[in-house]
C-alpha cells in the first residue's frame, strides 16, 4: 500500500508518503515546497505528487474540508467550500489550493478530501453554532499524529488518548481538544491571534472596518503589532526581550493562546481528563516560544512537543498520510474509526444564525 498526505500551509506545502509492505512501513516521500512557488506554478505540487508511482490513496489538500469525498467527484461548489474564497469577476481562476485540486482531478490521481472539525459528529452541535473555523482539515490531520504519539508513549489504545493540541503555524495558531481519542471542540486559526492572523475581530471594530475582506484575516497579528510584517517567527522571538513593541506583541500572543487553551479546557467532561498539552507546527520548534507556553500553561497540564515522524514534512502532512492508510483499513484504521471520520456530515456554513445572503453566495454554483 502506498499513501500520500499533503499539507497546504501558509508558508510551505508539505508532502509525506508511506509504503506499507511485508517488512513494515517506510517513508517514500518527505518534501516541502514554499507556498509562493506553488502559487506561481501549481504544477510544481503535481510534480512532487507524481514522483511517487502507484499511489493507492492521497489525502489531498482539503482547506476547510468536506465530509469524505473523492477528488474526482469534486464540483466547483465543493472547491469553494474548501476555500471559502470568491472568484472575482475578470480575474484568473484561483490559484493555490483550488488550482491544485483541479489539477489532481484532471490527472485522475486517487485523492480524497477529509473533513474539518465542524463536520465531525463527535463535536456537539451547540458548539458549532455561528462558527465556521473550528479547525481546518490540516489541523484534524495533526491531531492524528498526536493520538499516535500518545499511543506509542503510554501504550494507549486510541480511545484512551486525551489532550489539548496547540498548533503554531507561520500565519495561524489553532487549539483543539481530544477526549477519548475523539475531537470534541476546536478554536480555529481565524479566532486566535497568530504570528500573521489577527484572530477574532471585535464586533465594533468589524463595524468600523466595514468592508472586511479575506486579506484582513491574514493581518493584524504579532508581526503587524511588532511593526514589520516581514519579521519571521525566529526574528520575533529573538527580539522580544529587548524591543518593547515586539515584547508587547509577544505578550498579546501568549495571552491569546492562554485564554484559548483555558477556554477549550471547559469542553472536557472533567479537567482531570486533560493528560497533556501537545505543541505542533512551525512555531513549536522554536525553544524560546515553547518555553513561554510551558511557563504559562504547565499549571493546567504537562506541556511537550508532539512527536514528529519525518525529517522535513510537517505533522499535518504526516497525519494526512496516516488517515489515507486508515481509510484503506491499514495500520491506522483503529485511530480513524474512533475519530468517526466516515460519519462526518453537513456543511461548513450550517448552523449560522447571523443573517447573511447564503442563497446569493451559492447562486453561482447552481
Amino acid at each position: 500500500m502506498r499513501v500520500i498526505g499533503v499539507d497546504p500551509g501558509s508558508k510551505s506545502w508539505d508532502f509525506y508518503g508511506l509504503e506499507f509492505g511485508k517488512e513494515g512501513k517506510k517513508i517514500i516521500l518527505d518534501s516541502s515546497l514554499m507556498s509562493k512557488e506553488l502559487i506561481n506554478d501549481p504544477q510544481k505540487a503535481l510534480n512532487i505528487i507524481k514522483s511517487i508511482e502507484n499511489i493507492d490513496l492521497m489525502v489531498a489538500p482539503s482547506g476547510f474540508g468536506l465530509p469524505l469525498k473523492k477528488v474526482e467527484e469534486l464540483s466547483e461548489k465543493d472547491i469553494f467550500y474548501t476555500l471559502l474564497k470568491f472568484k472575482i469577476e475578470g480575474e484568473d481562476p484561483l490559484l493555490g489550493l483550488g488550482e491544485v485540486l483541479r489539477l489532481i482531478k484532471s490527472e485522475k490521481i486517487p485523492g480524497i478530501i477529509v473533513p474539518g472539525v465542524k463536520h465531525l459528529s463527535t463535536v456537539p452541535r451547540y458548539r458549532k453554532i455561528n462558527k465556521v473555523d473550528m479547525g481546518t482539515a490540516d489541523k484534524l490531520c495533526t491531531i492524528v499524529v498526536g493520538i499516535r504519539d500518545q499511543m506509542e508513549r503510554f501504550k494507549y489504545k486510541p480511545v484512551e488518548t486525551n489532550f489539548i493540541m496547540i498548533e503554531i503555524g507561520y500565519g495561524f495558531t489553532a487549539v483543539l481538544a481530544v477526549e477519548n481519542g475523539q475531537i470534541i471542540d476546536g478554536i480555529g486559526g481565524s479566532n486566535i491571534m497568530g504570528f500573521r492572523a489577527c484572530g477574532s475581530l471585535d464586533g465594533e471594530l468589524a463595524y468600523l472596518i466595514k468592508n472586511i475582506e479575506k486579506k484582513n484575516i491574514y493581518k493584524g497579528g504579532v508581526a503587524f503589532i511588532a511593526g514589520s510584517s516581514a519579521l519571521g517567527l525566529k526574528e520575533i522571538t529573538i527580539l522580544a526581550e529587548n524591543d518593547d513593541r515586539i515584547k508587547t506583541a509577544f505578550q498579546a500572543y501568549i495571552s491569546s493562546v492562554k485564554k484559548a487553551v483555558h477556554a477549550i479546557s471547559s469542553s472536557f467532561s472533567s479537567k482531570e481528563k486533560i493528560s497533556e498539552i501537545l505543541l505542533a507546527g512551525r512555531g513549536a520548534e522554536i525553544p524560546y516560544l515553547r518555553e513561554k507556553i510551558v511557563d504559562n500553561l504547565n499549571n493546567l497540564a504537562p506541556v511537550r512537543l508532539m512527536k514528529s515522524y519525518s525529517q522535513i514534512a510537517k505533522r499535518s502532512a504526516q497525519g494526512a498520510a496516516f488517515i489515507a492508510n486508515g481509510l484503506l483499513n491499514g495500520e491506522f484504521a483503529p485511530i480513524i474509526e474512533n475519530l468517526k471520520l466516515k460519519e462526518a456530515s453537513g456543511s461548513i456554513l450550517d448552523d449560522i444564525f447571523i443573517p447573511f445572503d447564503k442563497e446569493r453566495l451559492m447562486s453561482g454554483f447552481d
